[in-house]
């Protein structure tokens, strides 16, 4: 029976759980199988890389992503304390709500609002799950066939 190796484009169905088993995401039976190459990071499931290798078609794993992994350790540095001036005048701050906030760079993102004071606001710009890890269950339900690419690697 055929087992995935690296580079192989596979079909698979999941439930994408936080570790403390709030679940996330899924497309299970009765949903359509998502594209995954094996051993290449994907976005919807993050931290996922070299676990799929091995499996046969049918096969379900349960996959834990240590905390950090998937979407990045808490790093202190990136808590900043801004001046209230850099937002709009008429901005709500809710602490522990997230924000769009404009950078100097021009793009704009969502940071958690951590405290508020009269001259300025504390934010933190790690991910929102910075430091958590996931539970994955996948389910290999089918191998795509190579792309051009794929097949003369």
């Amino acid at each position: 029976m055929r087992t995935t190796k690296t580079g192989d484009r596979i079909l698979v169905h999941y439930i994408k759980r936080f570790e403390e088993g709030t679940e996330v995401s899924s497309r299970t039976r009765g949903d359509d199988p998502m594209e995954v190459t094996v051993g290449t990071p994907h976005k919807r499931l993050p931290g996922l890389n070299r676990e799929l290798v091995g499996l046969a078609p049918g096969q379900d794993v349960v996959v834990t992503i240590p905390p950090g992994r998937p979407y990045g350790a808490v790093d202190p540095e990136r808590v900043l304390r801004l001046a209230r001036k850099r937002f709009p005048e008429d901005q709500n701050f809710p602490v522990g709500q997230l924000v769009r906030f404009t950078g100097k760079s021009g793009r704009a993102r969502s940071v958690r609002v951590v405290s508020v004071a009269e001259q300025h606001v504390v934010v933190d710009t790690n991910h929102p799950r910075a430091g958590q890890g996931l539970e994955l269950e996948i389910e290999l339900v089918a191998f795509l066939a190579p792309t051009p690419e794929t097949a003369t690697s």
